[in-house]
């Protein structure tokens, strides 16, 4: 009996101090935002944030849990804001990384993940409004925008978005 409540006393103190709090996984829904991610549960609970400047690590580690390990990983070296590692992570999140540090996001293809404010790719034109001011320029690559902190570019037709990004990217035009 004496040795059952010493050996209790060193088990609880070896617990973490969040042993029950959420961990992500499947289900989870990860949402885009100006300070990087945000994590919430399916029901729409709040579970955490992954800021800008997170550890490359501890940020794939939580998006592995969520949407499994098939994902690319590339670098870029060419970059005018100096080389990046990019992640892939199909149908969800482009995501680049600067010194190892979560630094940008990039929305396109086939995602269904939207910013806060409701705007995704495919998201009518006219929903930018709800960003603030907008303007529209003409690259190489076809008619951008910036929309208070966003920066995208729309389709062919112009009509709806194709791609969505904020942070450090590295885009050729």
């Amino acid at each position: 009996m004496h040795i059952l409540v010493p050996f209790t006393m060193i088990a609880a103190f070896a617990l973490p101090a969040n042993a029950n709090a959420h961990w992500p996984g499947p289900g989870d829904i990860v949402a885009p935002n100006a300070s990087g991610l945000t994590l919430t549960s399916a029901d729409e609970s709040p579970r955490s944030n992954i800021p800008f400047g997170s550890p490359f690590h501890s940020t794939m580690h939580a998006l592995v849990s969520i949407y499994g390990n098939e994902v690319t990983v590339g670098f870029l070296q060419e970059c005018g804001e100096g080389p990046l590692v990019y992640v892939r992570i199909p149908g969800q999140i482009d995501l680049m990384f600067q010194n190892d540090r979560l630094s940008g996001w990039i929305l396109s293809d086939d995602t269904a993940l939207q910013t806060p404010s409701g705007l995704g790719v495919e998201s009518p034109r006219a929903n930018l409004a709800i960003e603030g001011d907008v303007e529209f320029f003409d690259t190489s690559i076809g008619t951008e925008f910036n929309a208070g902190e966003l920066f995208g570019l729309l389709s062919e037709d112009g009509a709806t978005l194709q791609a969505i990004w904020l942070g450090t990217t590295c885009i050729f035009r």
